[in-house]
């Protein structure tokens, strides 16, 4: 085919030496271009990708109960990146498990020197706590670094209010982390105690805590009865009043003997007082849902207004809601349905951390020497997080076979145990003080079928 006498031709680099040279230098700039790009990034990406593949052979040699192979690859991962904070403070944590507690605190705290103060160093300082008391316990003394670091951390939240930016449920985290790490330490138990009833409080009460079971359904209720479904709310409210009833006279029966201080007297009193008012308010909605199911069936079928039969009210214990809620101490002028509206026992995150807050409460009035009362606290605490494991086993039975990621459910598996080896822990001393010896061995041997020793580093 011949070419058009118009189109150009492309010269020839033969023909035109320096045209060949320009080319070849535009190649080389480019190469070396390249390189300043390439190399720099390369030299920071690899060592601490070959970090990362080491420190994944040292877990997987961690999880084999190698242990010294899985620290010497660890430290061989830390010589490609020794700055890597995940690497560090995973490393303090397998050291700490061997009791190389000096060791762990000291990465911590040289990961904390030099960063600039943040959630994550936060976080660092309440493990670096967990790290202080296990040393502390194994010297036999308070921990008092732990206050210390309490300090910073309180600081940290005042500055900006940031705890008062924080969700309800967080703040009472924070608080009963503060309460049970100082417990843990045997340090500053009075503002261990404030710390860890105002979490409760956050909650929505003591009573609320204590109780949830019944007055889970109270908050059920409130959300018909906003709805104006009257009906339901009242199902609910039965459900309420049944379940309470029966803890009402428990409470009732629980009453304090010669063995029992003058603070646990005052405080079972008390608690009894709060609780009755609760009680009587929820007759009193109840009444009140009563009226205004009887007033909506009436406009809804008003030629029956007058033919209807009078409904008998609602009996609790023998006597009407109206009678018996006066009884308990609740008044119906000053009575609103909006006494219910918080619905914090509604959230799954909540009734996981309620039984942590009563353990921390149980374990600080323990240490104060009124086991009776940390009783109250630890025997709501082991039988919620008992149903808690249990619902959470059943469940991985049934869904096994959709598993996706085996090692994270073994770890949340864990995680659970654990917790609830901690408050049969505390449980098992507060049965020692109050001289129930079988239950206390029953209690450790549900500790050692866990896979946990009944100790005090068992936190």
């Amino acid at each position: 085919m011949s070419v058009p006498e118009d189109t150009p031709v492309p010269p020839d680099p033969s023909e035109n030496p320096e045209l060949s040279t320009s080319g070849k230098g535009l190649t080389w700039a480019t190469v070396l271009l390249s390189c300043l790009i390439i190399v720099p990034v390369l030299s920071q990406w690899l060592p601490s990708e070959v970090a990362l593949w080491k420190q994944a052979a040292a877990r997987n040699q961690w999880l084999a109960d190698d242990r010294d192979r899985a620290l010497a690859l660890s430290h061989e991962a830390l010589s490609w990146d020794a700055h890597n904070s995940e690497i560090l403070t995973e490393q303090a944590e397998w050291l700490a498990e061997l009791s190389e507690y000096d060791q762990a605190i000291d990465i911590y705290e040289k990961l904390i020197e030099g960063s600039v103060e943040s959630e994550l160093t936060i976080q660092w300082r309440m493990q670096l706590c967990n790290h202080y008391n296990s040393r502390a316990i194994d010297q036999q003394r308070e921990a008092t670094e732990t206050w210390q670091q309490w300090q910073a951390i309180d600081q940290w939240y005042a500055d900006a209010e940031r705890e008062l930016n924080l969700p309800v449920a967080a703040r009472a985290n924070l608080h009963n982390n503060r309460a049970y790490l100082l417990a843990v330490g045997n340090t500053h138990l009075e503002e261990a105690l404030a710390s860890s009833n105002l979490s409760l409080d956050l909650f929505g009460g003591e009573v609320y805590c204590l109780y949830s079971d019944p007055l889970f359904f109270v908050q059920f209720a409130y959300q018909a009865y906003e709805q104006r479904n009257y009906k339901e709310a009242l199902q609910h409210l039965n459900t309420t009043v049944e379940r309470l009833d029966r803890t009402y006279a428990l409470l009732l029966a629980s009453t304090p003997t010669i063995t029992w201080k003058d603070f646990e007297k005052r405080e079972i009193k008390r608690r009894l007082e709060n609780l009755s008012l609760v009680f009587g308010n929820i007759l009193l909605f109840r009444v009140r849902c009563h009226e205004l199911m009887d007033l909506q069936n009436q406009q809804a079928q008003p030629e029956q207004q007058n033919q209807g039969e009078v409904r008998e009210p609602a009996l609790s214990n023998g006597l009407p809601d109206l009678e018996r809620a006066t009884i308990l101490g609740a008044s119906q002028e000053s009575f609103s349905p909006e006494v219910f509206s918080s619905d914090l026992l509604l959230s799954p995150q909540t009734q996981a951390l309620i039984p942590m807050a009563l353990d921390t409460r149980g374990f600080l009035y323990y240490q104060q020497g009124y086991p009776q009362l940390a009783l109250l606290d630890l025997e709501v605490a082991v039988q919620a997080t008992e149903f808690q494991l249990e619902h959470f086993e059943d469940a991985l039975e049934n869904e096994k076979h959709r598993i996706a990621n085996a090692d994270l459910v073994r770890k949340q598996q864990h995680e659970r145990q654990k917790n609830l080896a901690v408050i049969l822990y505390h449980r098992s001393l507060a049965y020692d003080a109050t001289h129930q010896v079988a239950r206390a061995k029953r209690d450790r041997q549900r500790i050692a079928d866990l896979g946990f020793s009944a100790s005090p580093l068992l936190h």
